[in-house]
């Protein structure tokens, strides 16, 4: 019989997956489950440069190293502060659109994702953002 209670967060235990852009120069690491659920969204910027997004909060990533490669990119409304490596061009992470405050959009493709026992992906139409968004199409990642 299955536990009635479902998980809290204080109880799924988090891990650390480390992460780098391309050149290595940007390290930094997320603390998320094993069971994983990530994003694949639609959208220009994340269709055209591969980003599969692992939402994290704040307080469960860490930049170690690499903050000076680091160069902002804006556009449309500019809410969305995305980030790229100057070195090799990798977007390893950024606050997205979405959440602006408290949270990381993780790029998964830079990440060791050898600690995760189940990977689920999602999609999301960031083509039609602001409909997707008011549906509740847009889900957290764990």
């Amino acid at each position: 019989m299955a536990d009635p209670t479902p998980p809290t967060d204080d109880t799924i235990e988090r891990v650390r997956y480390e992460g780098s852009c391309h050149c290595g120069g940007v390290r930094f690491e997320a603390r998320a489950s094993r069971n994983l659920t990530l994003t694949l969204c639609n959208c220009g910027i994340c269709y055209k440069s591969g980003h599969q997004e692992l939402m994290v909060p704040e307080e469960r990533f860490t930049l170690h190293r690499g903050q000076q490669y680091l160069k902002p990119y804006r556009f449309g409304n500019c809410v969305a502060d995305h980030t790229f490596c100057a070195v090799c061009g990798i977007m390893p992470f950024y606050r997205p659109r979405s959440h602006p405050t408290g949270f990381f959009s993780v790029n998964a493709r830079c990440l060791d994702l050898a600690p995760a026992t189940h990977i689920e992906y999602v999609e999301f139409d960031g083509q039609n953002w602001e409909a997707s968004m008011a549906a509740g199409q847009h889900i957290l990642s764990e």
